[in-house]
């Protein structure tokens, strides 16, 4: 158990971010399976918004998260059992890539868009199971054994990969279709400047060329 939840004071880790690129994710299934039958150019164009933050997500993820909680619980005691949920995360990333790619294969063929119902089954399965997965048994183990540095390093690692350019497309696609007070749950992480320029700029932006057009609600 890390320091802080210990000695009862704030939490180490705050899984407010996290939580709410679940919901974008699952949000993007919906409707990209809704676009691969009758707007097959909105798919293209949610699609690699989707693949572009669910790339990111798992490399840091990868790099950042899951080797740090192996290192904690590489030789306790009786920690058999999470170790191997921590493999079981890399391997569901290892399928979802693979499931990934070959929509991408799909889009890159003439005719392809044909067989994305298939393969969009398969990663709407891979990724929905890995996301209930993560949420009941990895992200408590997260809670309870990272300290506020080894976190900040996860977050940080994504942060640097999003860019600050890039910023300007992940809040407004990560808070698509999203109500109102859970949006300012989120945006309360971010300083007043970003708060700002996200509600006058980047999501009004957003949302002129979203190939969602409101769908997302």
């Amino acid at each position: 158990m890390n320091a802080r939840a210990q000695t009862g004071g704030a939490p180490a880790v705050d899984l407010t971010m996290m939580y709410a690129i679940h919901r974008a994710f699952r949000r993007d299934l919906r409707l990209l399976a809704a676009a691969q039958h009758d707007d097959v150019a909105a798919f293209r164009q949610g699609w690699q918004l989707f693949k572009n933050y669910l790339t990111i997500h798992h490399l840091a993820e990868d790099n950042s998260l899951w080797p740090v909680l192996r290192t904690k619980l590489d030789g306790q005691d009786g920690q058999d059992e999470q170790l191997r949920m921590l493999q079981a995360m890399e391997l569901e990333h290892a399928q979802l890539d693979t499931a990934v790619e070959k929509i991408d294969a799909a889009l890159g063929q003439e005719g392809g868009e044909k067989i994305l119902p298939e393969l969009m089954d398969d990663v709407i399965a891979c990724l929905t199971d890995h996301l209930d997965h993560e949420e009941a048994r990895a992200l408590p183990l997260i809670e309870s054994e990272l300290t506020a540095s080894e976190w900040g390093a996860f977050v940080s690692e994504q942060r640097s990969q999003v860019g600050i350019k890039g910023a300007a497309t992940f809040f407004p696609w990560l808070l698509d279709g999203v109500p109102e007070a859970e949006r300012r749950t989120v945006l309360d992480k971010v300083p007043p400047p970003l708060r700002l320029v996200y509600r006058a700029v980047w999501r009004p932006k957003y949302e002129r060329n979203s190939p969602w057009k409101g769908k997302a609600a």
